[in-house]
Formats: C-alpha cells, structure tokens, sequence
C-alpha cells in the first residue's frame, strides 16, 4: 500500500493532511514556507492523488495506515494539520494513538454529521464528466461550469484530472468516493475526549463551523482553542495562506 508523499525541512515533525478530493499539491507552497522551522510531511490520503485505493471508505482505516506510515518512517510525537476532512482523520487519529501526538491542528470543520448534499454539485459534475470522453481540459472545464459555476473550486476539483492516452481520467477514487458521501459526512465515534492540545481554525466568511459548534467542543476536546480567520471561505490555506501560517506558528510554540 504505497502512500505518495513529500518532506520538506528538519525539525519536529509536522505531518499536513488535505480534504476530499484535495492531494498534497495543494499545500506545497504552505509547506515549503513552514519547513524553515518543522520537518514537515505532506501526503495523498488513500484513494486521493497518487496513493493506494480501497474498496471501502473508513476514518479510522486511514487514521491506522497514517500510523503505519509514521512507524515506517520513525516519525514520533508528530503533529498534525488536517483540513476538512483530513481533519477528521487528524482527529481519529488523536482517538487512536494519542501517545503519538503532540499537538493538532483541525482547519474549518468539527466532528458532526454534516450535510452530503454539500458535494452534491461537485459529484453531479464528475458523473457528468465520467459519462462522456474527455479530450481536453478545456472541455472539462466548459462543460463543468454549469455545475460548479466557481472558478476557484471548479479549477480545484478539475485539478484531480490525469491524461490517460487520448482522454482524461480521475487520479482520485472517485466511484468509492461518491458511494462513501454519507460515511465521509458523518461523525466520527470517539473512544474517549481527546486529550491532546487541538487548535480548530474557522474561515470567517465559511459556515463549516457555527456558533453551536464551538459550544459543543469542550465535550469532546479537553484542551482546545479556536481561532477564527476573517474574509476566509473553507479553502483556508489558499485564501489565507499567511494568516493561517502565523495560527499555526503560534499554536506550535512551546
């Protein structure tokens, strides 16, 4: 089960997990930046990028193999950064292996069942796209704009588009994906309240995390802090890369 992933940097290590249907290409640039400080390993999650796929979709299966990939690479007392749904699996993993983890930082969602109806645009358009040839990625983008009239998250989601001889396929996993909406929707079953310090980061403008939420999180997360970013939507780390950087820095002094 091959993890595809990147290290940048020497130090303590930090290890970044993206969102659905994001890939480690989308914090390069973060990366590259925070590693004059932290060892940092930035990595596809299974069935996202370049990494292994499965026949089923399961936090706590991703949160063992990230264990799995620590052990191998003799990373200890790591923390992590998860955005969105990566941030869930940072969480599991807290649950699971909280002899491992230092501190983690969750970017713009909390452990609840959300909605699935959130991706229902995005995943009408890869049917869409899935069910005709794809020459070009113009023609990809053409012809998505009716469903994810966004630039922004259209170019995103477009992103994960691989050449495939004279056509376009999907990198990710994307029929597993789409059948598996309502389990990477839902709330995650926690063994115990997360005793590790967390940092949850809200997009001000994002409606990911709400005023409810933050009320509820003392339940689950014995030590917690929550910074709220302003004029930022759910994509933090493209929107506000040098805010998000300075929550981060700060969070991980000692």
């Amino acid at each position: 089960m091959k993890i595809n992933f990147k290290s940048y940097g020497e130090g303590k290590p930090v290890v970044i997990l993206h969102g659905l249907l994001g890939s480690l290409d989308n914090w390069v640039s973060l990366s590259k930046t925070l590693s004059s400080t932290y060892k940092i390993i930035i990595l596809d999650l299974p069935n996202h990028g370049k990494s292994y796929h499965t026949t089923e979709f399961s936090f706590q299966r991703m949160a063992e193999d990230l264990h799995l990939f620590c052990e191998k690479n003799s990373l200890r007392n790591i923390s992590i950064i998860g955005h969105s749904m990566g941030g869930k699996v940072g969480i599991k993993y807290a649950d699971l292996y909280p002899d491992n983890l230092d501190k983690l930082i969750v970017v713009d969602i909390v452990n609840k069942e959300y909605s699935s109806e959130r991706f229902s645009h995005v995943f009408s358009a890869i049917k869409m796209l899935n069910s005709i040839k794809i020459t070009s990625r113009a023609q990809a983008t053409l012809l998505s704009k009716e469903f994810i009239p966004r630039e922004g998250e259209r170019n995103f989601i477009l992103k994960n588009l691989k050449r495939n001889g004279e056509c376009f396929d999907w990198r990710p996993n994307v029929k597993l994906l789409i059948s598996s909406i309502v389990k990477i929707s839902s709330r995650i079953e926690l063994n115990r309240p997360i005793k590790n310090k967390v940092l949850f980061i809200k997009g001000g403008n994002s409606n990911y995390i709400t005023k409810d939420d933050i009320k509820e999180l003392s339940e689950s997360f014995l030590l917690y802090k929550i910074n709220e970013i302003p004029n930022s939507g759910h994509w933090v780390h493209a929107e506000k890369p040098n805010e998000l950087i300075n929550s981060i820095k700060s969070f991980f002094k000692p």
